[in-house]
């Protein structure tokens, strides 16, 4: 499969939710129909989506509601600081 019918196919689904429980929605959107979308502006794959709603499950109600609430290009930021390790850059930097 080429790059550009995965770009394609993002630019034919996109989601602009405006809640945390949109921004669900299109996340399992993803996942059932394994293709990629747009969500905020931001292509997601249908292997992140999971992976996001799997990190959402197991995380306390608090932290589900900031998670779900977060925009899409601040999701790798979100999960730094959830898991201790200061952001998108990692330990590392």
């Amino acid at each position: 499969m080429s790059d550009r019918f995965i770009i394609e196919e993002c630019e034919r689904r996109a989601f602009a939710p405006k809640t945390g429980a949109e921004r669900l929605d299109a996340l399992r959107v993803v996942v059932s129909s394994r293709e990629p979308a747009r969500i905020d502006g931001v292509s997601i794959e249908h292997h992140w989506a999971r992976m996001i709603l799997q990190l959402h499950d197991a995380l306390g109600p608090a932290e589900q509601t900031r998670l779900a609430e977060t925009p899409m290009s601040r999701i790798p930021d979100l999960i730094g600081e959830l898991s201790g390790a200061g952001g998108s850059r990692g330990p590392l930097s």
